[in-house]
């Protein structure tokens, strides 16, 4: 693919000036028409060191609205990056709707540079491929226009530009050893970013290979390909079909199995045996927090439920005993402004627990496929991928060693109405019961519908759904505090036989 490439190509100076003014004033205009209609634009450069990608971004600021314009130079990760799934600082960088961000470098670096050095091992560049075709896919469906460069130097090329700026006392300080070693490295560094842009190149994201060797050539190369994809996304914005909409599902088909009906609700204990055994697993899991420390293990534990199914009650006696310093407790509510102007997923990317920590969300992104599909909030496309997406997030979390324990605490209609009774009557708690409660409750039989094919698209083996008989809160606070303390056992167990 890459020797294909005709490095000859040049451009003269008259051409390129008049080339590159009308591009520069038609990407500003096309930037103020983005930002009108919240477009988000991601803009990756990848290639050889000295292929002139910061000469590229300084001519781009130079015309660009800075109001809306982020350049993300990427370095190697910090220290506390490194304790995160390797796209977790990628997420964080995500431009805002009708924004634009560039990537000097980008993901691509880990399944590159890191791979030639050997900090990343070849049985898991499958897996990396994976993730980031996943993650290009998500934005694009999500509505990011997505633009993706390779600039290709010549072997000889790449040596005299390396040459010249080691020799320069003001751009000495860019090359680094890593830069020596790609020209050293020339054929290895060639068949790696091949393999790269081959498993990488997709419909929603395709590479534009540059030819580098004249520089005014690839700048004019880069900035019409830039052009003509964010025309293009606009473009797809225009006709834009109009969504399907089918009718809201009030019962499970005959081919579809009713997960929740298995639950035993009769499932209670004792208040004495109540006593004891909660004792036993709160000193179970203190223990075992600590070796959650020791052995920088991450732990996520998410919490859905009907209303009023004491997930409050069992997240409290869960904490009860943990020391406060290596946990946290994130109660998710409806989307804030500056979440609904990115992905969804990207909120709860945010606030992963790092590793030696227990994050503990109740709720989560499971909302987009249940309150979010039962109240229209999210379009019958944007909910029946949002299997797919959440799967993929997950397997990205366990990948990475996170111990991913999920729960739904379910309990009977009468239950929850003698509840919301009780709550009603009581002053202590009648803050507990609001309108939506009641409302949410007349919609059962569509909750009942979407819960269940939520545990059936999004149970997996790594990442498996626990339903709790939580008719009886006694009995649903030790279990649960019974699979938290065998999940991170496992965890710490596989770990172990690993080492």
């Amino acid at each position: 693919m890459l020797e294909t490439l005709d490095l000859s190509l040049t451009l003269d100076k008259a051409s390129y000036r008049q080339q590159i003014e009308t591009l520069m004033q038609q990407l500003h205009n096309l930037q103020s028409i983005c930002r009108d209609k919240q477009l988000p634009i991601v803009v990756v450069l990848e290639g050889w060191a000295a292929a002139g990608k910061g000469a590229l971004v300084r001519k781009m600021v130079q015309y660009m609205d800075p109001r809306g314009f982020t350049v993300h130079p990427i370095w190697p990760p910090t220290e506390q990056e490194r304790y995160y799934p390797f796209l977790w600082r990628f997420w964080q960088r995500l431009p805002a709707r009708g924004n634009l961000a560039v990537f000097y470098h980008s993901w691509y670096t880990h399944v590159l540079e890191d791979r030639l050095f050997g900090r990343v091992s070849e049985s898991e560049i499958p897996n990396l491929f994976r993730d980031i075709n996943a993650f290009e896919r998500q934005l694009f469906d999500d509505g990011v226009a997505i633009v993706k460069y390779w600039i290709h130097l010549s072997r000889q090329e790449l040596k005299s530009r390396l040459k010249h700026y080691a020799e320069h006392p003001l751009e000495s300080w860019r090359v680094r050893p890593e830069d020596w070693q790609q020209q050293k490295n020339y054929d290895r560094y060639c068949a790696l970013a091949e393999d790269m842009l081959i498993s990488t190149s997709s419909g929603q994201a395709p590479w534009t290979l540059v030819e580098g060797n004249c520089e005014r050539w690839a700048r004019v190369k880069v900035l019409s390909q830039m052009a003509a994809t964010l025309t293009e996304a606009l473009d797809r914005l225009k006709i834009k079909p109009t969504p399907l909409i089918y009718p809201p599902q009030e019962k499970l088909e005959p081919t579809e199995p009713d997960l929740l009906a298995q639950v035993d609700l009769s499932k209670a204990l004792s208040a004495d045996a109540y006593k004891k055994r909660l004792r036993e697993e709160q000193v179970r899991l203190r223990q075992l927090q600590i070796s959650v420390f020791k052995e920088n293990v991450p732990v996520l534990i998410l919490f859905e439920g009907w209303d009023a199914a004491g997930k409050g009650g069992a997240i409290k006696r869960l904490t009860d005993i943990l020391d406060p310093r290596s946990y946290f407790v994130y109660p998710f509510a409806a989307p804030t402004h500056e979440e609904k102007e990115h992905h969804y997923l990207w909120r709860f990317w945010r606030r992963l627990p790092t590793v030696g920590q227990i994050g503990i969300f109740d709720r989560s992104w499971y909302g987009r496929v249940l309150v979010e599909r039962i109240e229209n909030f999210a379009t019958d496309e944007e909910w029946r991928r949002a299997y797919r997406e959440i799967n993929e997030f997950e397997a990205q979390l366990t990948g990475a060693g996170y111990v991913l324990v999920k729960f739904w605490l379910h309990i009977s209609p009468e239950e929850q109405l003698r509840r919301f009774e009780e709550r009603q009557n009581d002053p202590f708690k009648t803050y507990k019961l609001t309108a939506e409660d009641w409302r949410n409750r007349e919609k059962w039989t569509l909750y009942e519908v979407a819960v269940n094919q939520m545990i059936q698209r999004t149970s997996t083996p790594t990442a498996p759904w626990t339903l709790v008989a939580a008719n009886d809160k006694y009995y649903a606070r030790v279990k649960i505090l019974d699979t938290v303390s065998d999940a991170i056992e496992r965890e710490l167990k596989r770990r172990k036989k690993a080492d």
